[in-house]
């Protein structure tokens, strides 16, 4: 073997094992807004299942979701910021718990579509860029699906009217609803939510449906208002330096993985849904149906305050995003 071939050889062989060593495992810290115990983070458990599973068959041992925990890692409104300077990688969260520095977010609670259909549409990409631009961070999709904000109280109602007044606790995102139906909303972290509904610090509290049995709120829930409003948005986002890092055969497995998780979890939300409701009948906990004329002024009062919020913060996104999500 000449001297050149040698070294043509010896080059091939450095050239290979540096490509081995970029394909080493690549891995992503990630973190859910929520406590692993509680349903929502079932929807990302999911997800990784999914991702594990898919990398397995394909690529082995080049990706790995590592789930460092909730929110007794970071709480839960600085996740998002946690990812944008990189302290973590990957964030399952809530529209709700960033919306003050990504208010388009908001839309995707007040969304006629499937996470799936949003994708089609062209809804994520737009949210993409914003979400590089103010957050440093790539817009996965979303991850939740089918459990509308429910009103939940411990005082008797009828109708409408009996709701003006009373003190209901709630995330941000529901600030401007409670107050259009003359409510006072509180907003308060959901640790806390039992002791204020004990002490009648507030008279009943917003969640979405289905999920109050992880809390024990059911224990002090006596009526449930019907019907519920806006669409849960529990969304994946991703440092952006972190995603850059994937091949891009890994970011599309990961993309694919996240429509399939969100399938799950429309299906699990519709399930959760009624058993929450059969279970709770049983404990005697009431479900009030509000007359067709009173559910109409409830939603329209729900979609149109938080539409104003999103417009008046984003006066050339917000319009579009509209447009996007309304069938």
């Amino acid at each position: 073997m000449s001297r050149a071939l040698r070294i043509l050889l010896a080059g091939a062989i450095v050239l290979s094992l540096a490509s081995m060593v970029e394909a080493k495992t690549v891995t992503v810290k990630a973190v859910t807004a929520w406590p692993k115990s509680v349903w929502e983070v079932g929807n990302f458990i999911k997800f990784m299942e999914i991702v594990k599973e898919r990398v397995a068959q394909k690529y082995p041992g080049q990706l790995e979701i590592q789930y460092a925990g909730g929110p007794e890692v970071i709480p839960n409104q600085e996740q998002v910021e946690a990812a944008r300077m990189g302290v973590v990688d990957m964030v399952f969260t809530t529209d709700g718990y960033y919306v003050s520095a990504v208010p388009e977010v908001n839309a995707l609670s007040v969304s006629m579509l499937d996470g799936w259909e949003e994708r089609a549409k062209g809804v994520n990409a737009l949210l993409d860029k914003i979400h590089q631009e103010k957050v440093n961070c790539v817009y996965l999709g979303r991850l939740g699906h089918n459990l509308p904000f429910t009103i939940y109280l411990t005082k008797p109602v009828k109708g409408l009217d009996d709701l003006k007044g009373l003190k209901i606790r709630c995330s941000p995102t529901l600030i401007g609803f409670l107050k259009k139906i003359g409510a006072n909303p509180v907003v308060i972290p959901p640790p806390e939510v039992y002791t204020a509904l004990e002490r009648g610090v507030v008279d009943g509290f917003t969640w979405p449906a289905g999920l109050i049995k992880d809390w024990g709120w059911e224990k002090v829930t006596k009526y449930v208002v019907q019907p519920g409003v806006y669409n849960g948005a529990n969304v994946l986002v991703m440092n952006k330096k972190k995603w850059d890092e994937i091949p891009g055969d890994l970011q599309k497995l990961l993309i694919d993985a996240e429509d399939e998780a969100a399938r799950s979890a429309k299906q699990r939300a519709l399930d959760l849904i009624k058993n929450e409701k059969e279970a709770l009948q049983k404990m005697g906990v009431k479900y009030v149906e509000l007359p067709p004329a009173e559910a109409k002024k409830l939603t329209d009062a729900a979609y149109s305050a938080l539409w104003d919020v999103i417009i008046e913060k984003s006066p050339v996104n917000g319009p579009k995003l509209k447009e996007m999500v309304t069938k």
